[in-house]
């Protein structure tokens, strides 16, 4: 090898090695790009997963597994949503370290990574055994402050403690731990979508029955001299349980007289699918207004075939009666066993149309206009 060559070879490695120098130091300042960055292993799996608990502020969120599915233990373990939780997991399997920080005393508190401000959160597995646990603080909103110096590229994420004592940044909100207690609540209820005919009643004895034919009300009774019925009403009543929602959900062990069950009236809703749902409005003693309901299916069992119906065409419609009949019963047990044995809290406007009277549906007549003496009005002449 020539001279010069070597000379050229011997300046070549210290160049690469001046620049691996830098390399490392850059990667001591910066935090080490080769550490892991993925939030949870990579052998992690929600399947083992049986509890998570969320801590913020003195409250705590429980949800549990158990062989009837997710529940809210804090809310007498009624269903989890199912869907808020599954979004929650994909986010904590998929989210990556952008970046390792260190912080002063000052900057933890107002990036909210101290106890009384972040929300823990807690994997635990079936034995009770800690799985991950993450301390969650503030946003990343991307801007650079005096207590926020890491940029981000501009994108938003959030500040986070893992158990290694490591505070980072990922790129991810995480809104799902920020999540009230009633917000994990399944929010699956019924709606009665097509109304045919709603009766009230009273200690037994029917107070109103209100029919909806061709989408037309009629109100079963004499009307009294002077009114009519206000479609305005009963089009309320209708929408009310088209779309219907919950609050909260009370103790099933309380007593009827706290929720007003003792008291409440039944309102029996019909649907075009001969679904009927009971339901029974009360007003509890804490100013809260409450709901129970029940489903049940009422409805022809058997197809009556017209006259001169073609033997092929009546086994053809038959089964296909037999069918729907066999869904619609299978639809109201599913409903009634998911929604009977809870009381439910909802908001007034709901309890007030699921216990109106039926002097609420009338209203008076316009009326007639006054009648004229005969004569032509005097016009004045126009000046």
């Amino acid at each position: 090898m020539k001279t010069k060559h070597l000379i050229l070879l011997i300046c070549i490695v210290i160049i690469l090695g001046i620049v691996y120098a830098i390399q490392q130091s850059s990667r001591k300042e910066s935090g080490n790009p080769l550490e892991k960055r993925e939030l949870v292993p990579a052998d992690f799996s929600s399947d083992s997963v049986a509890s998570v608990k969320l801590e913020r502020e003195g409250k705590t969120v429980t949800l549990k597994q158990t062989p009837s599915g997710w529940v809210v233990a804090e809310r007498f373990s009624y269903p989890a949503d199912v869907s808020r939780l599954r979004d929650l997991f994909v986010k904590l399997c998929d989210a990556r370290i952008v970046q390792r920080v260190s912080l002063t005393p000052v900057q933890e508190k107002e990036l909210s990574l101290t106890p009384e401000k972040s929300v823990t959160l807690t994997l635990a597995d079936k034995n009770a055994e800690t799985l991950q646990k993450f301390i969650f603080g503030s946003e990343h909103s991307g801007r650079q402050s005096a207590s926020q110096p890491f940029a981000m590229g501009g994108s938003s994420g959030r500040y986070l403690l893992l158990a290694d004592g490591r505070c980072v940044v990922v790129p991810e909100g995480f809104h799902e731990v920020d999540s009230s207690l009633t917000d994990w609540l399944n929010r699956d209820f019924f709606q009665v979508s097509d109304l045919k005919r709603a009766i009230l009643k009273r200690n037994g004895r029917t107070e109103w029955e209100l029919t909806f034919r061709d989408g037309k009300p009629v109100l079963a009774g004499t009307i009294p001299a002077g009114k009519e019925l206000d479609e305005s009403k009963t089009s309320s009543l209708k929408s009310a349980f088209s779309w219907i929602r919950f609050q909260d959900v009370a103790d099933p062990k309380a007593a009827p007289a706290a929720t007003g069950m003792d008291k409440a009236p039944e309102l029996l809703l019909t649907d075009s699918d001969d679904l009927v749902y009971t339901i029974r409005p009360g007003a509890g003693k804490d100013g809260k207004h409450y709901l129970r309901v029940s489903v049940v299916w009422q409805g022809e069992a058997k197809r009556k075939a017209p006259a001169g119906e073609k033997p092929e065409d009546k086994k053809r419609l038959d089964a296909e009666f037999e069918k729907t009949v066999r869904e619609r019963k299978e639809k109201a047990a599913k409903l009634n066993r998911a929604l009977s044995a809870w009381t439910y809290a909802v908001e007034k406007s709901v309890f007030d149309s699921a216990s109106a009277t039926r002097g609420s549906f009338l209203k008076d007549k316009p009326k007639p206009e006054p009648k004229q003496d005969g004569k032509s009005p005097s016009v004045k002449p126009v000046k």
